[in-house]
């Protein structure tokens, strides 16, 4: 007897269940489903689409009661945070990605103040610039820092992209001082000396100081403290070092400078005592307030333009830094010598102590640059690779940031 599949009730009725099912009908159902989806999302295509570049519900809704035009428009761009404002203060869609822009570079402006701004640049001003050369991202460029009257400026002139690009990321560049900087760049041909010499003309110091500044990078070796350029009265170096090798005049209070200008005066020390030089530290680092009595007594003592020429003002005198340094000798502390000016150890360190990042910070022929007379026992910390080109240029402090662009961060 052949052996046949066993069956039972269950089977045979999942069979039946099986064979009943109306694959007809499940298709129809898929059908519709899809097409009412369908029809869902064809008619919030624009609002889904919105969604996803990040709008919410209330901005979707303000967006979307706009033209079919309008909305195509939004949705070209990215997502603008303040459409809503857009929206309410203008009617111009095309501008609403570049007045997003604009508020991004200048966030402190007024939405009112975006709007009327760049209704005008983009009206008045952008297709004479596109006409000039200028490219869309090289005006986005300028709109960082450029108001409409400097591009008016920039037209009325002729000036091009490429005649102003050499100047415009040395700061203090102003662009309505453009001819001035033509000028000076036919003297000097060199841009940095150009925009700095005409934004702050103090920098030399036969032109008066039209401006008083805040320096903020004060860690910064190479800072330039001149009047103009000064420290603010609470500024304090937090790495003061006492030397442990070089000997201190017996009548020095403030023997301190910074941790790395007193380890380079330390090997410069060593080095000149190997070759039988004796320096002995005069003065260094001094308080605002040590200096602003250091300043009282020379106006007490000498009339006030000698007193000018011989003492900077409180704030802005490099013993502040903790950079500055007033060297001597062992023969002028015996008595043997009466100046440091006078002694070997000064000629020494006139032609060496480029060597270890000093300089000499104010000679007699330069001081109308400077505005100091000749100190020729002050010596400047600035760092080995500062203080070699300055050396080998014949430069002061002031000519090397003009000639390099190296200027102070200001307040």
């Amino acid at each position: 007897m052949a052996l046949g599949r066993k069956r039972n009730y269950y089977s045979s009725y999942s069979s039946r269940r099986r064979s009943n099912i109306r694959f007809d009908k499940i298709i129809i159902i898929v059908v519709v489903v899809a097409l009412v989806i369908g029809i869902a999302v064809w008619f919030n295509f624009s609002r889904i689409r919105l969604l996803m570049k990040g709008y919410s519900f209330s901005q979707q809704n303000e967006i979307l009661d706009l033209s079919g035009d309008d909305v195509k428009e939004i949705l070209s761009h990215d997502m603008m945070e303040n459409i809503e404002d857009w929206i309410e203060l203008s009617e111009t869609v095309s501008y609403y990605d570049e007045y997003q822009q604009y508020y991004e570079l200048h966030s402190d402006v007024e939405t009112s103040e975006v709007v009327s701004t760049i209704d005008d640049i983009f009206t008045n001003y952008y297709p004479k610039l596109a006409a000039l050369g200028y490219s869309e991202d090289q005006v986005w460029t300028m709109l960082e820092t450029a108001s409409a009257n400097d591009l008016k400026y920039l037209i009325t002139n002729g000036y091009t992209y490429s005649d102003i690009q050499p100047y415009l990321e040395i700061q203090g560049f102003d662009y309505q001082s453009m001819k001035e900087y033509e000028e000076v760049y036919a003297e000097t041909e060199n841009y940095s000396y150009a925009v700095l010499i005409t934004a702050y003309p103090f920098i030399l110091s036969t032109n008066d100081v039209n401006a008083v500044y805040t320096i903020t990078n004060t860690d910064d070796y190479t800072i330039l403290v001149k009047e103009g350029f000064q420290l603010d009265s609470t500024y304090v170096p937090e790495d003061l070092v006492d030397s442990t090798v070089v000997p201190v005049a017996p009548d020095c209070e403030n023997s301190k400078l910074r941790q790395d200008a007193m380890t380079a005066l330390e090997e410069m020390y060593n080095d000149a005592s190997a070759l039988g030089y004796n320096l002995v530290i005069n003065s260094a680092y001094r308080s605002y307030e040590e200096q602003q009595e250091t300043y009282d007594a020379y106006f007490a003592k000498y009339d006030e333009v000698t007193a000018a020429s011989l003492v900077a003002k409180p704030g802005s005198s490099e013993h502040q830094t903790g950079l500055g340094v007033d060297l001597t000798s062992q023969s002028v502390v015996n008595g043997e010598r009466l100046v440091f000016g006078d002694t070997e150890e000064y000629q020494w360190c006139k032609e060496n102590s480029y060597k270890y990042g000093f300089i000499l910070r104010y000679e007699e022929d330069k001081a109308d640059i400077t505005g100091i007379g000749k100190e020729p026992w002050h010596f400047r910390y600035v760092g080995v690779d500062v203080a070699t080109t300055i050396y080998e240029n014949g430069w002061t402090l002031e000519e090397y940031c003009l000639y390099t662009g190296t200027i102070p961060e200001l307040s």
